[in-house]
């Protein structure tokens, strides 16, 4: 029996970023969307890793380590980060899933 057909993380860090994208404009405030634009060329990050405990308050999938990638969309200032989305999303080719916690936009 073949285990999953799974993204490489940097295939799926890709995909999560195209998802950032597309749905920024509903999820962020203008000027969120105007520091991004301005400053991710020298300041914006992407940065990949293992789900976090916090995912489980979330989603209620049981998210195993291998199966899953987090994805952190921000810009990082010399004083402080801004993260503007914290993504979940899945490298199971079978089971896609993507869910974003985005930054509250108060």
């Amino acid at each position: 029996m073949t285990g999953p057909r799974l993204y490489s993380e940097e295939e799926v860090t890709h995909q999560a970023y195209d998802i950032f994208l597309e749905l920024a404009p509903d999820n962020l405030s203008e000027q969120d969307i105007e520091d991004f634009n301005m400053h991710r060329e020298e300041l914006g990050f992407i940065e990949e890793g293992e789900p976090d405990e916090q995912w489980q308050d979330f989603v209620a999938l049981e998210i195993e380590p291998e199966h899953f990638l987090q994805v952190l969309v921000g810009l990082e200032f010399e004083n402080q980060d801004i993260l503007f989305a914290k993504i979940l999303i899945s490298r199971d080719k079978d089971a896609p899933f993507c869910h974003i916690l985005w930054k509250d936009s108060e």
